[in-house]
């Protein structure tokens, strides 16, 4: 139904409001879907990677979301409208992607809950967990942890300032709960204590 394409690394694969005609699935790196406001703040809205389909859901045929190559990224392009009309055929199909929406307002729920409700530093070290379930489950090397976002992109992923989002790891560190490795990654060193301070 598709082929291969490739993007390098801060490309960007779809912007909003661009005609939605292709469906992608990850098979090589990661990808952050965010949108921006009018005044220029950005809120990004997931991270995906490897095995996760981008480009969807779609509103009156253009994208809603904005999909950023955060590494070197690799995808299976399917044109939208085969790609629905497929789904339509296959009964398998069409319950993977249910479960793959289902998911995603799982997510979406939680994370609602991270914003509104946990502290910085309670927010940050639920992200490092979340990063670190996710590299799991996709069979990414976690040690260490590389983020792949800059501490700004961290922020509008957690709706904090990049202040903030840097005292925080700095408190984390001074817990004993990270070490920072180089500019973008970490080591958990207690992943119990980080995963309570994160409430999960």
């Amino acid at each position: 139904m598709g082929g291969r394409r490739r993007w390098s690394k801060r490309e960007f694969m779809y912007r909003t409001d661009e005609p939605a005609r292709t469906v992608y699935k990850i098979t090589k790196g990661i990808v952050a879907e965010s949108r921006t406001l009018d005044d220029g703040r950005r809120q990004i809205i997931g991270i995906r990677t490897v095995g996760d389909l981008c480009g969807y859901p779609e509103h009156r045929g253009r994208y809603l979301f904005c999909a950023e190559a955060l590494t070197e990224v690799e995808a299976c392009a399917f044109d939208g409208e085969k790609f629905v009309a497929f789904i339509g055929r296959d009964i398998d199909l069409a319950c993977a992607l249910a479960e793959d929406v289902s998911d995603r307002l799982r997510r979406a729920t939680r994370n609602l809950t991270v914003i509104g409700q946990l502290k910085s530093t309670e927010r940050v070290a639920h992200f490092l967990v979340e990063i670190h379930e996710l590299y799991v489950s996709r069979h990414i090397c976690t040690h260490p942890l590389t983020l792949h976002l800059t501490r700004q992109e961290i922020a509008d992923y957690l709706g904090l300032t990049l202040e903030t989002v840097s005292r925080s790891f700095s408190r984390l560190r001074d817990m004993r709960l990270i070490a920072l490795v180089g500019g973008d990654a970490v080591a958990i060193l207690d992943e119990d204590r980080l995963s309570h301070i994160a409430k999960v």
